[in-house]
């Protein structure tokens, strides 16, 4: 198993914090490159979990 590192912590924080300064091209680049890379994972039958917003 991979992960990688990410330093500003979880991508919920990242956006929690940063939402309202993100201009709406990288809110979409963020979503197009999140979607992309579950396209190559089920493409590849890599089965991965923990994909979730972690709201209780």
């Amino acid at each position: 198993m991979i992960l990688e590192y990410a330093n500003e912590g979880t991508l919920r924080e990242y956006l929690k914090t940063n939402f309202t300064i993100l201009q709406w091209t990288d809110k979409l680049r963020i979503a197009k490159e999140i979607a992309l890379g579950l396209l190559f994972l089920h493409d590849k039958n890599i089965i991965h979990r923990d994909l979730h917003s972690k709201i209780s």
